[in-house]
């Protein structure tokens, strides 16, 4: 019992590092391409899947960031990409048609690149990695899979912006969904709510001129244009206390009118 456990504790350092990927480092100029496996022609009883982990980018401290693509080819090839932590523009995924009718997958590098690479490949025989190999070009016979569709599922960068079905974050924003959002309840924080309307002295103008408003520029004083909006969108924020500003001086509009009707 002793003899293997001294004997686990020799290789585990060994173990360990067969955990982490292959190291590519390329200089400037240099492209180098990189095997991350191969799957058999699309049909429906294709269960083969590999899945390829990527740290890093550039030589740069902020190219940190660590891109996962699962790939499947059962009925029709699909991949997706899960980025966080920054993307990198030091590598990009290809597919090639092979002379023995499989999809091979290699990434290409940049200048400047240092990443580390692992993928996994599960079916057919048991679940394994693939020892990743480091060319200069590519094999002879392949011929490239274009266009190659990759969907980007969730980006985040080295400042915490997040992307939901977005290859790129938005700087503006910490999230940007391209798509709809369903949720219980949203909650959204503003300062200087529109109560200010009810002050003495506030002026709400006499209807004439708001009708004169209207009919010249066909929305609202002091709300988006239609045009603005399909521009640039809506702040919910602050359309909410656009929106409470206009009921408010309704509000003082219809009093007015009231103590009009009663005298």
């Amino acid at each position: 019992m002793k003899k293997i456990i001294l004997i686990l504790l020799y290789l585990f350092p060994f173990l360990l590092k067969a955990q982490y990927g292959k190291e590519i480092i390329g200089n400037a100029g240099q492209q180098l391409h990189v095997y991350l496996g191969s799957l058999p022609p699309s049909d429906g009883s294709n269960l083969q899947k590999l899945k390829v982990e990527v740290l890093g980018g550039a030589w740069e401290s902020y190219q940190t960031g660590e891109t996962t693509y699962y790939i499947a080819n059962r009925n029709e090839l699909r991949i997706t990409k899960f980025t966080t932590g920054g993307i990198s523009d030091r590598y990009s995924l290809h597919a090639y048609h092979n002379t023995n009718g499989n999809i091979d997958f290699y990434l290409i590098t940049n200048h400047w690149t240092a990443i580390a690479v692992k993928s996994c490949m599960f079916g057919g025989d048991a679940t394994k990695l693939v020892v990743n190999t480091v060319t200069e070009s590519l094999p002879s016979g392949l011929t490239e899979l274009l266009p190659l569709n990759i969907k980007s599922v969730i980006t985040s960068d080295h400042e915490g912006n997040l992307a939901i079905n977005m290859a790129i974050p938005d700087n503006n924003y910490k999230l940007a969904i391209n798509g709809n959002i369903r949720a219980k309840e949203i909650k959204v924080e503003a300062t200087n709510w529109p109560d200010y309307v009810f002050e003495d002295g506030y002026q709400v103008g006499p209807l004439k001129a708001l009708e004169d408003y209207i009919k010249a520029n066909k929305h609202l004083p002091g709300m988006p244009s239609a045009k603005d909006i399909e521009v640039n969108g809506i702040a919910v924020s602050e359309m909410l206390k656009l929106q409470q500003q206009k009921i408010e001086e309704l509000t003082l509009h219809l009093i007015e009118k009231d103590k009009n009707l009663m005298n």
